[in-house]
């Protein structure tokens, strides 16, 4: 299989309860005992091989999270290492809970021979994980810092015209310029397992005119300047459409990505 991250840990992220700048993150080295499975939740689930590692250097920016190469040190030959994990550390195993399962790293699958182990981390955009598009990078910086839990938000839906143009630096309500109608707050919002997902999104009649073809999600603080957009959307179902003066409404996936997903996002 390839890079994913664990639902639970996914759905953690979401919630605004892991703060990968400030928490304690570890890396584990994956022996090929353990079988991956998406209902893993927390790291005694998992065969480990040598001393799990503390990561340091960690940065997170715009959505991206980094940290500097583990260095596990010498290891005694006999063990195979198929992956490595990421976890939150607790300090305890049976609350400690899995973030991420990494098989595709470099020099994965090995045997350990006596020598010593280091685990680089990808030099490319993604570094070690990263929550892209369609999260705004501001907000997924966010995110990730446990500055914006997306179950305690208040998300709002807003239909963008054909004239808006996505910039990566967009980082609030005001930068996405004009709107086409008013926007709506999400009813029924869940992160079941790293997935959002909320009711359909009801417009009600809007004014005749326009054309709608991308939705953003916000979150509204009370304070136009300083609400965060949040994800960007431009493969809606039925859009671009040309408004008529009738209802809007906007369906939301019924695929296991709902809105969005960050699973697989490692």
């Amino acid at each position: 299989m390839s890079n994913t991250a664990y639902p639970k840990g996914a759905e953690k992220i979401l919630s605004g309860a892991i703060n990968f700048a400030a928490a304690t993150i570890k890396v584990a080295l994956v022996s090929d005992a353990y079988t991956y499975s998406a209902a893993h939740e927390f790291l005694s689930a998992v065969t480990r091989v040598g001393t799990d590692q503390t990561l340091t250097g960690k940065s997170v920016t715009g959505g991206v999270f980094d940290a500097a190469p583990a260095e596990f040190g010498i290891l005694a030959p006999g063990n195979k290492i198929k992956a490595v994990v990421l976890y939150m550390d607790t300090g305890s195993p049976s609350t400690s809970p899995l973030l991420f399962y990494m098989d595709s790293v470099q020099g994965l699958p090995m045997d350990t021979n006596g020598g010593e182990v280091r685990v680089p981390w990808d030099t490319g955009p993604i570094k070690i994980a990263a929550a892209g598009l369609p999260f705004y990078p501001k907000a997924a910086q966010r995110m990730l810092s446990a500055d914006l839990p997306l179950t305690g938000a208040t998300l709002k839906a807003v239909m963008l015209p054909g004239s808006y143009v996505y910039d990566a630096a967009h980082e609030f309500l005001p930068d996405l310029g004009a709107v086409v109608g008013s926007a709506v707050t999400l009813t029924g919002v869940t992160v079941a397992g790293g997935v959002l997902d909320a009711n359909d999104v009801d417009f009600g009649a809007v004014a005749a005119g326009s054309t709608a073809s991308y939705i953003a999600l916000y979150a509204d603080t009370g304070v136009v300047a300083n609400s965060p957009v949040v994800l960007y959307l431009p493969s809606v179902v039925g859009f671009p459409m040309t408004t008529n003066g009738s209802g809007v409404v906007v369906q939301w996936s019924n695929a296991a990505g709902k809105i969005v997903s960050l699973l697989g996002t490692a």
